[in-house]
């Protein structure tokens, strides 16, 4: 999702004509420079004219706020991470202009005059590596790069220096109307009269119209009048002189304006304000309370000063999800940190910053390697702004408490797909003089680098740096991070195959098990499959995988799960058994949509490929690679040496038999289509390619690792899957609400079915839909991703309210929908069926019991009971959005499976009849599905009904031509010449 616009909290005034100037430039320019003193509109006036420019671009826009930055060399990487792409170990300049290659998108890039150089390096060749990229830029000056068009901000138009001037007269200049609509804002008694008229004109010209200025003077209006102000701000003039005499006249009036401001501001809040430029982006109550209070005793009035600040619009206040943060205008940061500069104890605030973020990373890194991570991933990842403020300040007065928080931050490189960058802030803090003797920071901030260097193949990086780190960590008793150091120890020796691995692998995982740390247990187990593949000891490498799938599951995060499925599918393909190997690698590759990393998708790819090969469905593998090997150069990793070996022959096999001409083609497709879309047609074609797959599903069950069902979170938002709710047995009375959605929709509460007239509104209905399949609740932004994409944030929040007024109102019961640790969700504790989630449920317990034990006839009789919730398929006939096909099409393949469950158990009980009638409606439903009419021979055939088993067959080759222009494979062929030679089958 690209970072979007943001939302004005004000109408745009006076600034048409320059809205239309600018968008007929921008449609002729690559690269649009606005440029302007501080607070003359640029960034406002470009937030106008992206959102009225962006339908031109297929991928949107995407808005850039560089002020956070301080740092050029970080620039692409900054870029990167707003723009969601994992830079890898790669220049990320590099990384950013592939990403960006294909892209046809507006980048807005704000606030470039700090980093002047820098931007105009990048975006020089950025429009000329990415030709759909188009640039809108905001800098007090020019980037002066060739095909820039650069674009003075004109101040606005002020009312006439007439002696008696009129309200018509002030109205009609947009600076005079700036004025009164904002001072109306700021005071609703306020207004404009034939009195006051002269006095804001007056304003308006003496500020030289600059917006920023403007507001500033008119959010005095709470306190004085037009008159004096005017005086004041006369007064300020000749008094505060603190521009250069070179600068413009713009800058020093507003300079002037903010001193004006500034002075009449309280003490405690100037000393507040000043504090404040310290942070970087914006920041929460708390950090500003640690920050800027000395004492925790002064930390109470900070609320009310920055309350204060907020009125006289030199803080801005950002509203979120039952919380608010807080962030300075960039001019007004600029100011305030001249003034702390200048008042002195500048380094003790920024000491108390740094101190406030260390302790943030502090509390959060024991839960990154649990199945909390998302949650506290997500509080830090807000922070990182300030945090990298924090490492600069402390890597030049305070080296040893940055090398401990560039360690600490180890874990939030890695999980956020920021390696280019967590390796230069480790080891410019490991280069440090006070970092080198072997400390326990000197030890944890070696385990860091050893791990993003292990998992960009750097061996010969890597290895050292483990190596020394497990050395110092057991000097000083850790024994928990050296257990870790010794475990990627192990992945960095083992994918070059070096047996000496498995020794560091075996005594992390004794530390793990004892320790109850599945994180590290699942790192561990997968090092020492590793090392059996290579040795060819497939049957103790298939229990070592199932056991690290297990434990993946147990810990509850879709990526671990992702790369444990995908090393246990490798397993099953080496021993065989492709069928299954597609379907666990399948299930990974859903698994990492939700809690995505690149390196880990693009080596499911090239695994999926092998699968794909091995069925000799060359074209799409060779796509596949494709597509790896684009991911893959996107984020600059290179393939571990083992992976290298594994798939060369598979790569050979398909350049050989498509010819180098068609492969090079196919190679080619992969990497120009959109991940989003190989993924899909990846997920497709194992879901269509093989016959045996429900053969498969039955041995993946089997094994432990059964695909989880409803309780994914929504895939813009990483989430583990959630337990589905227990369905409530026999209550005495009505549920409070039932929801019936295999079939035809029906709503029942507390029993009775609600006249059409209440669910009316049908959005509503689907609301409760949405929260229904997702029994963990979804977040007001997941559920705008479905129900609203293309809406703005505030737009969303509005719809959001209002859709959940009129749910709420439909069920006649407001406390059925709870909000809970920032989720909605349905209150299930308070008796809510839902015949999905029940169907799912039971038929996923009772299916594994019949596929493995024709003798159990309990689970025979639950599973059919499952089979009887099923009426049809998942919101069949519904007009609802596109979120239902996933749980609509899962829910018809567990369907589908328990079918082929029961009729095989059939036939193996020699009762054809009943084989052949479960068969029968597995076809009534997927009629093309050709392994059950297959079945449906056999069990025909085996009935002595040969000519009705061969019928059966020709009326499968009419479906396949009429429907595919396919004819039936060459396994249903075998089958008809046994049938017709009367073999036995």
């Amino acid at each position: 999702m690209l970072p979007p616009l943001p939302v004005p909290l004000t109408p745009l005034v006076g600034r048409d004509d320059e809205v239309a100037t600018l968008r007929q430039l921008l449609a002729t320019t690559r690269l649009l420079t606005l440029t302007g003193a501080g607070g003359s509109g640029k960034t406002r006036l470009a937030i106008e004219v992206a959102s009225q420019f962006a339908p031109h671009h297929r991928d949107g826009v995407a808005w850039l706020d560089l002020a956070p930055l301080a740092d050029p060399q970080l620039l692409a990487s900054y870029i990167g991470a707003a723009l969601h792409l994992e830079m890898g170990a790669r220049p990320a300049v590099d990384s950013l202009l592939d990403a960006l290659h294909s892209r046809e998108l507006l980048l807005v890039v704000d606030n470039c005059e700090h980093l002047v150089d820098a931007c105009a390096t990048l975006l020089e060749r950025l429009i000329t590596r990415a030709p759909g990229v188009r640039v809108l830029a905001t800098s007090r000056e020019a980037l002066g790069i060739a095909g820039e068009r650069a674009w003075l901000v004109p101040t606005l138009a002020t009312p006439a220096a007439t002696p008696s001037v009129t309200p018509a007269e002030v109205i009609a200049a947009p600076a005079g109307r700036l004025f009164v609509e904002r001072a109306q804002a700021a005071h609703a008694a306020f207004r404009l009269t034939p009195e006051n008229a002269g006095p804001i004109a007056s304003i308006c010209r003496r500020l030289d119209g600059l917006p920023l200025a403007i507001e500033l003077a008119a959010a005095r209006v709470r306190a004085l009048s037009p008159d004096q102000i005017a005086a004041r701000l006369d007064k300020a003039f000749h008094v505060l002189t603190s521009a250069p005499r070179a600068a413009t006249s713009r800058h020093r009036t507003l300079e002037e304006a903010i001193d004006w401001s500034y002075a009449l501001l309280e003490e405690g809040d100037r000393r507040v304000l000043e504090r404040l430029s310290v942070f970087v982006g914006d920041f929460s109550l708390e950090a500003a309370e640690s920050v800027c209070a000395p004492t925790p005793a002064d930390a109470i009035d900070i609320l009310d000063r920055l309350v204060t600040l907020v009125d006289k619009s030199l803080v801005v206040m950002i509203e979120g999800e039952g919380t608010v943060r807080y962030r300075l205008l960039e001019t007004i940061r600029q100011y305030a940190a001249v003034r702390l500069a200048a008042a002195g104890g500048g380094d003790e605030v920024r000491e108390r910053h740094a101190r406030f973020y260390i302790g943030i990373v502090r509390e959060a890194e024991p839960h990154f390697i649990t199945g909390a991570r998302g949650a506290w991933m997500e509080r830090v990842v807000r922070e990182l702004d300030n945090l990298r403020a924090a490492l600069a300040w402390t890597r030049d007065h305070a080296p040893l408490r940055c090398l401990r928080l560039a360690g600490s931050l180890s874990w939030v490189w890695y999980s956020s797909g920021l390696w280019f960058e967590g390796r230069r802030w480790l080891e410019e803090a490991l280069a440090l003089p006070e970092a080198q003797p072997p400390t326990l920071a000197r030890g944890i901030a070696l385990l860091g680098a050893g791990i993003l260097a292990s998992l960009q193949a750097q061996v010969a990086v890597a290895r050292p740096w483990l190596e020394e780190a497990a050395s110092i960590l057991h000097a000083e008793g850790d024994v928990h991070r050296e257990a870790y150091a010794l475990a990627y120890l192990g992945v960095t020796m083992g994918q070059v195959g070096d047996l000496g691995a498995e020794a560091p692998a075996r005594q992390a995982l004794a530390v793990f098990r004892e320790r109850d740390d599945l994180y590290g247990q699942r790192l561990a187990l997968l090092v020492l499959v590793t090392l059996r593949l290579k040795e060819r000891d497939l049957d103790t490498a298939r229990s070592l995988a199932e056991e690290a799938a297990q434990v993946a599951r147990r810990f509850g995060a879709p990526r671990e799960l992702g790369i444990a499925l995908q090393i246990l599918g490798t397993v099953a393909f080496q021993q065989g058994d492709v069928a299954l190997a597609g379907a666990l690698m399948g299930e990974a590759l859903e698994a990492l949509q939700r809690d995505p990393q690149a390196l880990w998708i693009a080596r499911v790819l090239e695994l999926l490929a092998m699968v794909a090969g091995a069925r000799r469905d060359d074209v799409h593998a060779a796509r596949l690679y494709g597509a790896a090997h684009a991911h893959r150069a996107l984020i600059g990793s290179r393939q571990f040496q083992l992976d290298q070996e594994r798939l060369a022959p598979f790569i050979d096999q398909a350049r050989q038999s498509l010819g180098a001409e068609a492969f090079d083609r196919a190679w080619s497709e992969g990497e120009r289509l959109p991940m989003q879309e190989v993924i899909a047609e990846a997920l497709e074609r194992l879901r269509a390619a093989h016959p045996a797959a429900d053969d498969a599903s039955a041995r993946h069950a089997a094994g432990g690792v059964a695909p989880s069902g409803f309780g994914a979170a929504p895939s813009a938002v990483p989430a583990a899957p959630a337990a589905l709710p227990a369905a409530a047995s026999a209550p005495s009375s009505p549920p409070a609400l039932e929801v019936d959605a295999l079939g035809p929709l029906e709503i029942r509460r507390d029993g009775v079915t609600a006249p059409p007239d209440v669910w009316r509104y049908a959005r509503g209905r689907e609301l409760l839909l949405f929260l229904l399949v997702h029994p963990d609740g979804c977040t007001r932004e997941q559920i705008g991703l479905a129900f609203w994409p293309e809406s703005t944030a505030a737009q969303v929040k509005n719809s959001f309210h209002v859709l959940l007024h009129h749910l709420r109102r439909s069920l006649g019961r407001a406390d059925l929908i709870a909000f809970d640790r920032n989720r909605y969700r349905m209150a299930w504790e308070l008796g809510v069926r839902f015949d999905a989630a029940e169907f799912e449920a039971r038929a996923t317990e009772a299916l594994p019991a019949v596929r493995n034990d024709d003798e159990d006839e309990d689970a025979a009789r639950r599973l059919r009971e499952a089979l009887s919730l099923y009426r049809g398929d998942f919101l069949s006939g519904e007009d609802v959005g596109d979120w239902h096909l996933a749980p609509r099409d899962r829910l018809h393949r567990l369907y589908v499976d328990s079918l082929m469950a029961l009729g095989t158990r059939a036939q193996r009980l020699a009762l054809p009849g009943v084989a052949a009638e479960w068969y029968r409606r597995v076809i009534q439903v997927d009629p093309l599905n050709e392994g059950a009419h297959r079945r449906l021979m056999r069990t025909l055939a085996r009935a002595g009904q040969r000519a009705e088993a061969i019928l059966q067959f020709e009326r499968l080759t009419a479906l396949l031509r009429r429907e595919l222009e396919a004819t039936p494979e060459r396994r249903t062929m075998e089958l008809l010449d046994a049938l017709r030679r009367g073999e036995a089958v």
